[in-house]
């Protein structure tokens, strides 16, 4: 497992758990669609790697990389 941070360019992932997140950012990852299972894929990433712009549910998504280092994939 590794965290969405560490994937490659438009390589489709499983979420498979959540790591070192509070409840709060957690929930809104989830209302977002964000849930164990589902797939992912990193669109790009930012020069200095401070966000990260995935597509999950045909919808694309910018997340702090801090965040999403805390979105475990396989």
């Amino acid at each position: 497992m590794l965290d969405l941070t560490q994937a490659k360019l438009n390589e489709k992932l499983y979420i498979c758990g959540y790591q070192n997140l509070s409840d709060k950012i957690l929930r809104r990852l989830c209302d977002l669609g964000l849930t164990m299972g589902q797939s992912v894929r990193v669109k790009a990433k930012s020069l200095l790697k401070k966000a990260l712009l995935i597509e999950i549910r045909d919808y694309e998504l910018t997340l702090k990389s801090d965040i999403a280092s805390g979105i475990m994939v396989k």
